[in-house]
């Protein structure tokens, strides 16, 4: 059988439970179905980024974060032609560029943007929290 929960005290106190068949000592954050040590966010970042014709937008972190921060935002898909009228998901990664049409892919050390929609500008508004316990 499988370990899937671990719960550790002291300076380091977190608890953390991984998929259905993922010994838990041993996965990683996307193999978890709970981890305490994300319980704790701190405030980041915010910015807009603009993207046209495919073009990808890139904000570089100032340093490079131990984790992938958690990313919160949305997308105004036309702020050339109707700002604010529209809006319209993303997909958001963790690593790996992707041929979807409007992204946002998140590692350590930067945020990146595509839209891809002919002439039309996309902007995204984000903020991103970092990981303060674990």
């Amino acid at each position: 059988m499988v370990k899937r929960v671990l719960i550790q005290s002291g300076a380091g106190a977190a608890m953390s439970v991984s998929l259905p068949g993922v010994d838990v000592t041993t996965a990683n954050i996307d193999q978890m179905v709970f981890d305490s040590r994300w319980s704790g966010h701190q405030f980041y970042a915010s910015g807009i980024l603009d993207s046209s014709q495919d073009s990808v937008a890139t904000f570089f972190f100032p340093s490079t974060l131990d984790a992938v921060p958690f990313l919160a935002a949305y997308t105004d898909t036309n702020i050339t032609l109707a700002p604010g009228s529209q809006y319209l998901g993303f997909t958001n990664f963790r690593g790996n560029n992707s041929d979807y049409w409007v992204y946002a892919q998140v590692t350590t050390s930067s945020l990146q943007f595509r839209f891809k929609f002919g002439n039309q500008v996309g902007r995204l508004y984000f903020a991103l929290f970092r990981r303060i316990a674990g």
